[in-house]
């Protein structure tokens, strides 16, 4: 261990941990998104929202591109079909981008 210590840099060591949490984080994001749609499923009103099926969501984070299937209901009282999460997240994911790459593309 000592002879680790002394080949490396508190700098390069930073910059090691910061590429390996970039990478991670797709995968964690995509994670939590699908944790937060169980829990929106499990939850929400059974009468008005009816579960048509789960579909495709990818979109551009800061550290890169995230993948998963979110869940695609029907509102019965309006006859509109919704992605709850998106709502619950004020998110709109047909964009392709998270609100955080949609500012910086602004600014």
């Amino acid at each position: 261990m000592k002879d680790i210590i002394t080949t490396i840099t508190m700098k390069e060591l930073e910059q090691m941990t910061f590429r390996l949490l970039q990478a991670c984080f797709p995968q964690v994001m995509a994670e939590i998104l699908v944790e937060f749609d169980t829990i929106i499923a499990e939850t929400r009103d059974k009468k008005r929202f009816y579960l048509k099926d789960k579909r495709p969501l990818k979109f551009d984070s800061i550290y890169g591109s995230v993948e998963l299937e979110r869940n695609y209901y029907q509102d019965r009282e309006t006859g509109e079909y919704v992605f709850l999460l998106d709502q619950y997240l004020s998110f709109d994911g047909t964009k392709g981008m998270s609100p955080v790459v949609q500012e910086l593309a602004m600014d």
